[in-house]
Parts: structure tokens; sequence; C-alpha cells
């Protein structure tokens, strides 16, 4: 029987692996899935769809989730909804190897956030237990896996912050996470807890080439910052935040912002440029390693971030700023993580002094 070859075009751009996995959904009760049996199956899948299907769709190796799941994903040039277009044969074929497998669908995409709550108001035992209930109970169609619910920070640290009145606005941060991007992106727009409107943001964890706003060093946040010393410029390298970098020249005065007065300096290579600037090493290698390169060239008697900074960048890559019955209006984002751009950083003029060298 001939198909109908409409939607299986080979897809020219990057589809990030969510858009391209499947998951074999298997009888109740059967037994755990054997490594053996996961590379059978993804060789039978394989075979029926060269007899069926264009060359570009096929699945790379199925994989065993730790939830002891049975998935796999179409390769580059292929879709969920390519493979799914032959699920019969995809069924039929892992069957081979698995008896167990009933059915296949669409691999499960999820969507994490987070909030800043009243501490007082979920400090106790069950507390995030009872915001999970309230923001499914308010919130129609999201569904909040109980495992995914956490307070960004030890609840150690939280309750002895709690207890010497140190926790800015008396809230804290909770991640969570939702089933599904659809209902992700609809919490973004509006979301509701206990009859009051709460305003989310995407949580992304950082990852070494987040740069850290207290000490300008690569791998982690501020929030996860271990530097003792003073704050550090990633414009000058001073002895300041960077948004307190300040022009001298009385008829310039840029506050936080690269002028053409300014003697840059990089702090982690030493450069003569700042910190997040394109052209420095340091930044290169950071990103280098956050896409999976190599770490070589971070070294640990610079600045820059080093392994067990980036093993340990676990927090939040934005501030704690968002508080219940702020405006909402945040653009939806993608949920793919866009790698970072290697830009340039522009020197705004700003008198008639010459540039400084970068």
């Amino acid at each position: 029987m001939e198909r109908d070859p409409t939607g299986l075009e080979p897809v020219k751009r990057s589809l990030p692996w969510d858009e391209r996995a499947i998951r074999f959904e298997r009888a109740t009760g059967a037994p755990q899935i054997d490594p053996a049996v996961a590379a059978k199956a993804a060789a039978q899948v394989n075979i029926a769809l060269s007899k069926v299907a264009p060359p570009h769709v096929r699945t790379e190796a199925c994989k065993i989730s730790a939830q002891g799941r049975l998935t796999t994903a179409a390769r580059a040039g292929a879709s969920v909804a390519m493979l799914l277009h032959f699920k019969k044969e995809i069924i039929e074929a892992a069957r081979q190897a698995d008896k167990a497998i009933i059915n296949v669908v669409a691999n499960e995409t999820w969507a994490e956030l987070k909030i800043l709550v009243p501490y007082a108001q979920y400090r106790h035992a069950s507390g995030l237990a009872d915001l999970r209930e309230r923001i499914e109970a308010e919130n129609e169609g999201v569904v909040v896996p109980p495992f995914s619910m956490r307070w960004m920070r030890s609840r150690k640290v939280l309750e002895q912050h709690y207890q010497d009145g140190r926790l800015p606005q008396n809230a804290a941060t909770v991640v969570f996470k939702v089933c599904s991007k659809a209902a992700g992106e609809k919490l973004l727009t509006e979301m509701w807890v206990a009859g009051v409107k709460f305003r989310a943001i995407p949580f992304i964890a950082d990852r070494a080439d987040t740069l850290c706003g207290r000490c300008s060093r690569w791998g982690h946040s501020e929030f996860r910052c271990y530097w003792g010393g003073p704050p550090v410029c990633t414009i000058c390298a001073g002895p300041h935040r960077t948004e307190g970098h300040k022009c001298e020249v009385a008829t310039c005065g840029k506050i936080g912002k690269v002028c053409t007065h300014t003697a840059m300096k990089c702090s982690n290579c030493g450069g003569c440029h700042p910190a997040k600037d394109g052209r420095c090493k340091a930044k290169a290698a950071a990103i280098a390693m956050a896409r999976g390169g190599r770490a070589s060239t971070l070294r640990r008697n610079s600045r820059s971030a080093s392994p067990d900074d980036a093993a340990r960048a676990t927090g939040s890559s934005g501030p704690l700023n968002w508080v219940p019955g702020a405006s909402a209006s945040p653009t939806v984002p993608d949920w793919t993580e866009d790698e970072d751009a290697m830009e340039i950083v522009e020197v705004e003029p700003s008198g008639t002094a010459p540039p400084v060298a970068v």
C-alpha cells in the first residue's frame, strides 16, 4: 500500500531531542527491559522502516531511561510525526525484540519553572504538597509531578535566613516541572495560586558558560557563588559590581556601560576587553565546555571556570525577583536551550578620546 508522502520531506533545520523522541509503552507488570533487548529493538525498527519509509526516516539507538522506559528518537532530518506515520510497522518490529511492547507514543516533554512564594506560608513539612495541589486546582490542565517540586535553596539555609529575618521580601523560590510545553507556556502567561496571581519564569540550570554577576567567573550564577572577596567588575575587573562601574570623566559619567574612556580589563584572562567579549579565550573555552567540548584550556590558576565550578553549577541563572501579583506580560520562550553567541562587545562613543585598544 502506498503512503501519502505529505509531511515526510526531510527537515532541514536541527530539531531538539524532544521533537524527535518516541516512547514505547509496555504491558503492565512486564519485567525490566534488558539493554540487549533495547539494542535488538532498535535494529528491528530500522530494518522495518527501510522497507516502507524514506531513507531519512530512521531512529537512533534505543535508550532505557532512569524510570525503566524504552525510548528512541528520529535521526537528523526526521521528526516524531514522521516516525508515528509508520506506527504500525514500528510496533510490530519492536515486538520482535520485546513481546511486552504494546504501543509507541511521542515522548513526554517537560517544562521547568520557578516562582517566588511567601516562605512562612509553605515552610511546614507538607508546604510544597499544598502548593502543588493549589497550582493544579487553579490552573486548568496543569499537572505537577510530586517529585519535581523543590526549594531552590536548601531548607536548612532558608530556615536559618527566615529565623534571622534575612529572607528578601520574606519569600523564597520554588522550582517545579509541568508535564508539557503547552502547560508551561500557559503558566508563563498566567498563573494563580490560592486566588493570587503569580508570575512564573523558566528555570534554566547553570552551565559552564554561565557568568557570575558577583565574581565574574564562568561556570555558575551569583546564586551559587563561592567567592569570598569583593565583587568583580566585568568591564574593568575592579572591586565593584558591573552595574556600579562609572566613567570618571565628568563629560561622560556612564554607569554600568563600556565607553571610550574605559580602561577595559578581563577578570578571567587579563586581556584588554570586558569579560563578556566574544574574543575572550576564557569565554570561548567556557562555551566550548558547555557544548561538550574539551575543558583543557580552563586553567585553575586563572579566573576562568574550573571543572569543579561547572560540576556544582545546579542553581538558577536568573535573579529571584518575581513576586505574587506582578503583571504578567512575559514572552513565551523556546524551551530548547539556545547556545550562546560569540558576541563582540561594542564600545559606546562618549567624547573625543580615542577608543581603548581591544
